[in-house]
């Protein structure tokens, strides 16, 4: 079976309504998990007030790295992407 085709309705016999229900089923699974955490704690609190905020500019990061190194002429050699990023020949 070739896996980038596999679509997970065709690889068994549902009928035209099954895909709908799956999805009511899963909706009330997770409706039944959320009622049934309401008062809990969780690990996650949010926000910690009085900390900053650092922006990493995750976006430029990317660009910069897609073209020191992936682009069509990059800046450093694979050589050097290799050293860099500890990677084996």
């Amino acid at each position: 079976m070739n896996h980038s085709n596999f679509n997970f309705y065709d690889a068994f016999d549902f009928d035209d309504d099954t895909p709908i229900f799956a999805f009511q089923v899963a909706a009330a699974v997770v409706a039944e998990e959320e009622s049934n955490n309401q008062g809990r704690r969780t690990g996650y609190h949010g926000s910690i007030i009085g900390h900053n905020i650092v922006n990493r500019n995750k976006k430029e990061g990317e660009l910069r790295l897609y073209n020191d190194y992936f682009a069509e002429n990059p800046k450093f050699t694979e050589t050097q992407f290799r050293i860099r990023f500890r990677m084996r020949y």
